[in-house]
């Protein structure tokens, strides 16, 4: 395997080093052995990925102006960055992992050109999904996901670097059609605090890369392995955690599972009646009592999204979003949150009136939440409500895939509409017309809460439970819910901790 046999933009790259190790820097000899170490060389797949992480980290330093920066040199010694070498892969069956790279392959057309993210838990994963691709026949872009050393480049960089850096990433970007992406939980490690304007210019920036994934135009598969990280901030052991995540993706989601008793099934009939609702009202005996309209300023019914797999791994959530200036009341949100600066938020409590978000506190991390509000002025309204579905998940964690699926609860997306007017081939109305940097999904528990969902004052929700059991059972207890001859032998003793409906 080659460098160019991914796609021509890695000859540009080279190219581009060419050319800035003729002039004298900091970082001079790492381009050159770089340079020297790929040019036209066959390698394995591991060896591939480990210098294209090096050539990423190259290539955005000089984008960045800090090739003769001797503090960030310094820092870049340091700070012990993660590299490819040093990737992990989570602790389960290789078997597991590969049904996991599966669902995640999205493509589908000759023509389609992936952007390939792999972070820390996908080496195995990423390795396979690149070995697919190119056997295929597609070109591809690899990012290899590295929170840490974007914040470094975001500490140290001014704004002009910040500005080239968006520019050069918007250019690469529109070579992709489809975007595939494993990425890493929490990252572990010293932290790393990179300047607030910084980060804020390059969400903003950046956005019109999101903006081609929220509408549609870039077909999207994700999931986000849980760290150990992660692990320790829900209060488990990595290895339970890692257990409950692969088990979230093996769900009984479609007919193969059982004709009639799955969750798409119940999905189809949920949106049913999500979709006919003028209004939508949830409480819980944390403090919460929110309502708002599911139609929109022009008399149009907002209407949900059906999200099981092809986007998300693990999935299970319906989507949409309320009209921009209805939602008031309050949201308790108890738990730990990650922002998108990787801070730590606990137990936050939310005012919203005529839809904006006017009044706020946090137990802890209250200055973090400031931070990703004060983003824009469209981060203090809401641009999607999320029910979440997965029988399998029904406590809060942190991790930011999870959270949002969990089984009896809610979450209010501040920031960002999703744009797209189809979602797998339906149509769909999901965009108020709220526009952001941001799209940060707060979940509050209802299941365990004695939380409960009006739709149009018709209680559909009692508990975190769905009372219309003849429909939504599978949603209540999963596999349970499926007669025993149709369950793997996986799942054939699973009892879900939700009680079987009286006949």
């Amino acid at each position: 395997m080659k460098l160019s046999d991914l796609h021509p933009i890695y000859n540009d790259k080279m190219d581009y080093l060419r050319e800035k190790i003729q002039t004298g820097s900091l970082w001079q000899m790492d381009a050159a052995k770089l340079l020297l170490h790929i040019d036209k060389r066959e390698f394995t797949t591991d060896e591939m990925l480990g210098y294209l992480h090096d050539l990423q980290r190259v290539e955005k330093t000089f984008l960045a102006g800090l090739e003769n920066n001797q503090d960030y040199r310094d820092e870049f010694e340091s700070a012990g960055l993660l590299h490819w070498l040093n990737f992990s892969s989570p602790p389960v069956d290789d078997a597991l992992q590969q049904s996991l790279a599966d669902k995640l392959y999205n493509l589908d057309s000759p023509d389609d050109v992936p952007n390939i993210t792999i972070g820390d838990g996908s080496r195995k994963i990423g390795a396979w999904l690149l070995e697919r691709c190119l056997a295929d026949g597609h070109a591809c872009l690899i990012g290899i996901e590295d929170v840490r050393f974007a914040k470094l480049i975001q500490k140290h960089a001014n704004e002009a670097g910040i500005r080239a850096l968006s520019k050069k990433f918007l250019e690469d970007d529109q070579h992709v059609t489809k975007s595939i992406a494993s990425r890493g939980g929490t990252p572990e490690g010293v932290e790393i605090v990179p300047k607030n304007e910084n980060v804020q210019l390059s969400a903003k920036l950046n956005r019109p890369a999101g903006d081609r994934r929220s509408s549609g135009e870039v077909h999207f598969t994700l999931t986000e392995i849980p760290t150990p990280k992660d692990a320790e901030i829900d209060g488990m052991s990595y290895d339970d955690y890692i257990k409950l995540f692969f088990e979230m993706c093996d769900q009984p989601w479609y007919e193969d599972a059982h004709p009639t008793i799955n969750i798409n099934a119940a999905h189809l009939a949920l949106i049913g009646e999500f979709n006919a609702a003028s209004k939508v009202r949830i409480t819980n005996n944390d403090g919460t009592d929110v309502t708002m309209d599911l139609i929109d300023q022009n008399g149009e019914n907002m209407t949900f999204a059906n999200s099981l797999i092809a986007r998300n791994v693990p999935g299970c959530e319906i989507f949409s979003s309320p009209r921009i200036d209805s939602l008031n009341g309050t949201v308790v949100a108890k738990g730990k949150f990650i922002s998108r600066f990787d801070d730590e938020i606990e137990d936050l409590t939310l005012t919203f009136k005529d839809g904006k978000l006017v009044d706020y506190d946090a137990r802890v991390g209250k200055e973090h939440f400031e931070k990703v509000i004060n983003t824009d002025d469209g981060a203090r309204f809401v641009g999607e409500l999320g029910i979440g579905t997965s029988p399998h998940l029904k406590r809060h964690v942190a991790n930011g895939l999870l959270v949002e699926k969990i089984g009896g609860s809610f979450h209010l997306a501040l920031g960002a509409a999703y744009t797209m007017t189809e979602y797998m081939g339906e149509p769909v109305h999901v965009d108020n017309g709220n526009r952001s940097a941001i799209h940060w999904d707060i979940t509050t528990m209802l299941y365990g809460k004695e939380g409960k969902i009006y739709l149009d004052d018709r209680l559909v929700m009692d508990d975190g439970v769905w009372l219309d059991s003849a429909k939504y059972d599978v949603l209540n207890r999963g596999w349970d819910a499926i007669p025993k001859a149709n369950r793997p032998a996986y799942w054939k003793d699973y009892k879900s901790p939700i009680p079987a409906p009286k006949p």
